[in-house]
Order: structure tokens, then C-alpha cells, then sequence
């Protein structure tokens, strides 16, 4: 996210027949399932609140959000500011936490933070924020030796060559890290043994020369999934790691061969973003984060579930986020795709769970990964009234256009069987997903739900309104439905009838 290098979209060419099949997938029309008024009555998928927390609210934004793998503990990165790291007790998942909080200078960020399968160590990354800035990564020790949770310690600080690791990936088992050293001209993906977590010992780097974003350990099947967002080359990679201190690149999807995005609904190819993959099924999910104009969307692959292996990836599956529309210049990526999971649920359902930004929380019903099919958002707007002023040293001016939902990561944990979401505005989320259907809403219902008391429209739910209809075409949780002039006149007459000022209000939006 605003990152003047990841702005520097490359733009390609060319026309793949292999799209042409899933052109439109993730589309949905009125005549589709159902008589629900604004089209399907309801999709497969349902999200759950559990809990939040604000945590600190240093100025800056939230980063990615980690969740260890026994469930009790998240930790969220920070962007800007002097936010730094935040360890985020979730013993309880309907009272999150904060723990700790390591604060870091404003010269650099932490955009990625991930645990060490150890108990009592976590990894943060460093990236400059001004010229001179730390680049790298730092471990912090929060009760492995000589740190505590309440009291955790700085260990170690890796400074790493070119740019500085704006991603960074745990081997679960072995004692390895792979930081990425962006670089467009590069391979970039470094690799540390990690077995004296004091003083990690760099050992080599692999990959294609270009802009590693993301990569993910895909443990059972001996693999690295790779996404290449920018430079010499973008797209999509998957490494042999049978042998896990020397990756051996098996394939890549080179999104210089295939067309960009040019409508809603259709897939394109451009700044690949996030590389992850189904733990259950020979499937990949492939995510491009397109900031402005049309956003990028989830690709599925297959890798083996039918005819594709991890040698020959098949594209069968494309959608967009639920309300995808282009993204104005007020609107830096409002509706593009970002950080995802794939949850295998009973009744052979597979959803997929996104943090898409402006659209919240979003899951979609991927068990035909042929027709991913979004269903329900939730909209993370928990305590938004606290939101603090977001400059802080170096802060760029996009930081203040953004208002929530902005939803940065979701992690999915199985041993616990939660989602934990990071919103960069308003924190830490935690969430049960169940494959049960979700009822869309009509938008009457959507506004009164979206604030407390329930039953009513209010203040509060007449300022969504108005900001829905000179902001977005559509309404959340509605499966489309648009808030035009005639679904404002309702909701203004309902707030009316409750005893509301409408006029101050309609005086005031415009």
C-alpha cells in the first residue's frame, strides 16, 4: 500500500486465450438464484463479530495482522508514524488485547510482521521512510530468553542490502526466514537460518530478477508461492522446496503475457500481489492489488485439482471484491483485493476471506473455484469516532483521504477456528466464518444494522446513507443494490419519521 515503488505499475500487453473461458466470473445478475429484490436472495458464506480492540492508536495506520499458530496471540505492524509493533493477547476472542507495544522511530515502518514457530518470538520488518532510514528486520523476544510479553526485547537487527524487506515468510519448521529485499532488478528473496534467533546468518537469495511481494510456505506439498508486483518481471511463481535452503523455481504464470483490467467482472493481470494456496485441495489463489482505476481482483489456479500441476498452472476461476467499481482519485485503493485465506469448512464448503480494504471483511464461496462467488462484507467501523489525526513525520497525503472500513490483512486460524482481521484505522477484529448461507439485506436493513440502536436509521445510519450515495454505487450486504436518489428519499423520510433533522443533514451533503 503507497508505495511510491509499487506505484510504478508497469504496464503490459497481449491477449491469452487461457482467460478468455473465466471472463466474467464472479458476476452476478438479477436472474441468477432467488427473487430477492436487488437479485440472489443469498450466497454461501457468513461472517460472525466476535471481538475488537483499538490498541493503542499511535498516528500512522495498522499494517498486516500475524496470528500464532495456537491461536493466543496476534501481532500488527505499523505504517508511518511511530506505531511500531503491537502483541495483541486474543485468550479471550470477544475481548482482544493489547499486550505490548514497541514503538519504532518514524524513519522507517513496519509492514510485515510474522511469528517464529518458537514460542516467544516474533520478526518485524524495516523499511525506510525518509533517505538514511533503517532498512531490514528485527526480532523481538517476548518470552523466549530474555524478554517477556509485558516487558519483550529487541534481539536482533539485520540490515539487509538494497531496500529494505517489505515482506517477510517463517519456514514452520525449520529454523529459516525468507525477508524480501525488494528490488525490481534483483532476486530480492533473501534467506537467513534463524537458529540463534539473536544473531541470524544470511546464507543466499533465489527467485527471478524482479519485485517479490509476497511468498508463502505451502508445507504440505514441499512449495513457495510467489508474487512478483513490479520490475523485470510480474507474476505469478511457484518453488520446489523439498530441499528448503535451496528453492528451484518450478513455474510462472508471466503476467507480461496476458491482458490488463479493463471492466468489472473480467480478469486482468496486472501488479501481482499475494500468492497463497488451498491447504486442502491442489488449488492456488493468486491476488493483484491495483490501486486506482479498475482494481485487481483473485485469480484461481489450478495446481492439481484437475488438469494444472505445480509445473503447469491452469487459471480456472476469477472475481472481484463484492461492490468492485473504478477507483476514483479520491478513491486510492478503495475496492481493490489484498491480503486473503482459504478456509476449508464441513459440508465440503471452501470460502475464501479477504481484507479488501474499503470493502471490510469480504468472503466468497470458492468451493466450485471455477465460480467464485462473494457473499457477505463486514464493515469495520468499530470506534471510529477515536480515529486520531494520521500525520505523524513522513506521512504521505494520501493517508489523509482514508476513512473505514480499510482493511489491511486477515489471517484465518485453524487451531481455534477464527479470522483475525487488521483494519489500519481502527485495529484488531476477530471473527467466527461459517459456511451457512448469508440473507442479503435490503438497504434499509443494511443501514439500520450498521450502528446501534438496530431498529432505527438515526444520525448516524442517515450520514451512511449520504455517504454511500455520493461516494459508492452500491450498498454493502445488498448483492448491489445502489443507493440512488429514490433509496435516499426512503431513507431520509424513515430517519425523518424518527425524529431526525433531515434538513441540516441534506444541507450539510450538499
Amino acid at each position: 500500500m503507497l508505495d511510491s515503488s509499487r506505484r510504478d505499475f508497469m504496464k503490459y500487453s497481449g491477449i491469452a486465450a487461457a482467460v478468455a473461458g473465466v471472463s466474467g466470473m464472479g458476476a452476478v445478475t438479477a436472474d441468477d438464484e432467488g427473487d430477492h429484490e436487488n437479485g440472489r436472495a443469498s450466497a454461501v458464506g457468513s461472517l460472525s463479530f466476535l471481538g475488537h480492540d483499538f490498541l493503542e492508536n499511535p498516528p500512522g495506520v495498522y499494517t498486516y495482522g500475524a496470528v500464532r499458530d495456537d491461536g493466543m496471540y496476534a501481532v500488527m505492524g505499523g505504517y508511518y508514524g511511530e506505531g511500531g509493533s503491537f502483541l495483541v493477547d486474543l485468550s479471550d476472542l470477544e475481548n482482544p488485547e493489547q499486550a505490548h507495544r514497541i514503538p519504532s522511530a518514524n524513519t522507517n515502518r513496519q509492514n510485515d510482521v510474522k511469528f517464529d514457530p518458537r514460542d516467544g518470538l516474533y520478526y518485524r520488518t524495516q523499511e525506510a521512510n525518509v533517505e538514511g532510514g533503517e532498512d531490514g528486520f528485527q526480532v523481538i523476544d517476548y518470552g523466549y530468553s530474555e524478554g517477556s510479553v509485558e516487558d519483550p526485547e529487541i534481539i536482533a537487527t539485520v540490515e539487509t542490502p538494497r531496500t529494505g524487506v517489505h515482506k517477510l515468510e517463517e519456514h514452520p519448521e525449520e529454523p529459516l526466514l525468507y525477508p524480501i529485499d525488494k528490488d525490481g532488478e534483483e532476486p530480492g528473496i533473501l534467506i537467513y537460518d534463524v537458529s540463534d534467533p539473536g544473531n541470524p546468518e544470511y546464507l543466499s537469495e533465489f527467485g527471478p530478477d524482479g519485485y517479490c511481494h509476497d511468498l508463502e510456505v505451502d508445507l504440505g506439498r514441499e512449495l513457495i508461492h510467489a508474487a512478483y508486483i513490479g520490475g523485470n518481471f510480474v507474476g505469478y511463481v511457484i518453488f520446489d522446496i523439498s530441499d528448503p535452503r535451496s528453492p528451484e523455481e518450478l513455474s510462472r504464470v508471466d503476467y507480461a503475457d496476458l491482458p490488463d483490467y479493463e471492466e468489472i467482472g473480467t480478469p486482468g493481470f496486472e501488479s501481482c500481489h499475494q500468492a497463497s494456496f488451498d491447504p486442502e485441495r491442489d488449488l492456488a489463489v493468486v491476488g493483484d492489488e491495483v490501486g486506482s482505476g479498475i482494481p485487481g481482483g483473485k485469480h484461481i489456479y489450478d495446481i492439481g485439482w484437475d488438469e494444472g500441476s505445480p509445473e503447469e498452472p491452469i487459471h480456472i476461476g476469477f472475481t472481484h471484491s463484492p461492490n468492485a467499481n473504478e477507483q476514483g482519485e479520491d478513491e486510492p485503493f478503495f475496492w481493490t483485493t489484498h491480503f486473503h485465506n482459504v478456509v476449508p469448512c464441513e459440508n465440503d464448503v471452501t470460502l475464501l476471506v479477504d481484507g479488501g480494504y474499503h470493502e471490510g471483511v469480504w468472503i466468497a464461496d470458492i468451493s466450485d473455484p471455477t465460480d467464485p462467488t462473494p457473499s457477505q462484507q463486514y464493515q469495520t467501523r468499530e470506534d471510529e469516532e477515536l480515529i486520531a489525526q494520521l500525520g505523524s513525520g513522513p506521512v504521505v497525503e494520501l493517508l489523509d483521504g482514508l476513512h473505514p472500513p480499510f482493511v489491511w490483512s486477515i489471517e484465518y486460524n485453524e487451531a481455534r477456528d477464527f479470522v483475525f482481521a487488521s483494519d489500519s484505522l481502527t485495529g484488531a477484529y476477530t471473527f467466527e466464518v461459517s459456511p451457512e448461507s448469508f440473507e442479503f439485506r435490503t438497504i434499509e436493513e443494511e443501514i439500520r444494522q450498521s450502528y446501534e440502536p438496530t431498529d432505527e436509521i438515526g444520525s448516524e445510519g442517515l450520514e451512511l446513507a449520504y455517504h454511500y450515495h455520493a461516494d459508492h454505487e452500491t450498498v454493502p450486504n445488498t448483492d448491489g443494490a445502489v443507493m440512488d436518489d429514490d433509496a435516499l428519499a426512503e431513507i431520509e423520510a424513515i430517519a425523518e419519521e424518527e425524529g431526525v433533522e433531515v434538513e441540516e443533514y441534506e444541507m450539510a451533503h450538499h
